[in-house]
């Protein structure tokens, strides 16, 4: 957790959470695919749920299972107690450190949470190996003693039929037995794991494109050219220019860079713009990856948009990487090119004669690797409407 602590909005409280300690010889994974038979959820394994301490100052990783119950709006949290990381000034840091007895927590987030969590609490106690199960919180749940919110009307019979000052409003007779966890804490925690490190999206902003056939043309005889290397081509429907690349970015990061956005197109865009491809070209990547792509001429208007906009994402802290924008559109990935040569022939051998492609609107992608395949999911359009 960071600095952005202090601009989340919280919007949990603490009458619509419950927490359930668990203490079992049960094995993280073990338990979860027990827990997903049992009561017919489905938790998956997120990435670690960061928690702060305010004393230290310091982060600590948990392993955290999450799974959203959506019919009944319950947000379900299954996380460990207890910190796998081996440095010496974090080891064996607990998660709950009041409750350092449970080996698992188990957090229910709203409505009907306290109903679903006896059900909880009923059916995992039956597990083998479960030594003990019990609620956390609220303490009132977990003492069956009125919390020291509840109050009890006491009232005095008054013989003489007068007004007695024994008639008022006290506090139960029996004193509540002390929760010392910090709800607050754990709430503020919750909300910053959902709100900006759960659900990260691998976000750029850039122009989809629709070539025309001669251009079509010119990319299969190129990716042919490569003959047996092994060379993945840029499905046709993934073509895209790449205005800014912005990396891992939360949900509510992507609201504000929607909004900064928006603002910097209205007043520095038209929709107007097109480029001049000239040609075929290649550069190298980190990973042995030769990328294929189309380039263009150099276009001074995209430059500008991209400085605009990185500069304005860098001076809100939303954006942090340091790489020089070379406008291109990749047609192919080629994995340990064996034959050198053929890079270069391809500057000589095609894109002989240049095409002018007019850029569709500004779009906001998300790339999505599935089965070690690329996909790029429009997230927003920035339709600006033509202004000169």
């Amino acid at each position: 957790m960071n600095k952005e602590l202090n601009e989340i909005y919280f919007e949990i409280t603490d009458d619509e959470i419950t927490i359930i300690g668990i203490s079992t010889s049960i094995a993280s994974l073990s338990l979860v695919q027990k827990i997903n038979s049992l009561l017919s959820t489905n938790f998956k394994l997120y990435k670690d749920f960061e928690s702060y301490d305010k004393e230290t100052e310091q982060i600590t990783h948990f392993k955290n299972y999450y799974y959203n119950n959506s019919p009944h709006r319950l947000k379900n949290f299954l996380l460990s107690n207890r910190n796998d990381e081996n440095h010496i000034l974090i080891k064996d840091k607990k998660l709950l450190k009041e409750k350092k007895a449970f080996d698992y927590i188990y957090i229910l987030i709203g409505r009907d949470h306290n109903r679903h969590s006896k059900t909880i609490i009923d059916k995992i106690k039956m597990l083998p190996n479960i030594s003990l199960i019990r609620t956390i919180y609220p303490p009132d749940q977990e003492t069956n003693i009125p919390s020291t919110k509840q109050i009890i009307k006491e009232e005095t019979l008054d013989l003489f039929d007068n007004n007695s000052e024994n008639n008022k409003t006290t506090k139960t007779n029996k004193k509540p037995k002390q929760n010392n966890l910090n709800i607050w804490n754990i709430i503020q925690d919750i909300e910053y794991n959902l709100g900006n490190t759960m659900y990260e999206k691998r976000l750029f902003l850039g122009f989809k494109l629709t070539l025309n056939e001669k251009i079509l043309k010119q990319i299969k005889q190129t990716i042919s050219h490569f003959g047996l290397e092994d060379i993945k081509p840029i499905k046709a429907e993934n073509y895209h220019l790449t205005l800014c690349f912005i990396g891992n970015t939360s949900q509510k990061q992507m609201n504000k860079i929607n909004v900064i956005v928006q603002e910097i197109l209205e007043k520095e865009y038209t929709n107007d713009l097109e480029i001049i491809i000239n040609g075929i070209d290649y550069f190298e990547q980190n990973n042995n990856i030769t990328a294929i792509h189309l380039k263009f001429e150099e276009h001074a208007e995209l430059l500008k948009l991209n400085k605009k906009i990185k500069g304005a994402l860098q001076t809100n802290n939303l954006y942090n990487i340091n790489r020089d924008f070379i406008p291109h559109i990749t047609i192919a990935n080629i994995k340990n090119l064996k034959d050198k040569t053929k890079r270069e022939e391809i500057k000589t051998e095609f894109g002989k004669e240049t095409e002018q492609i007019k850029l569709s609107p500004i779009i906001l992608f998300e790339s999505i690797s599935i089965d070690n395949t690329k996909r790029y999911d429009t997230l927003q359009l920035f339709d600006i409407p033509i202004q000169r």
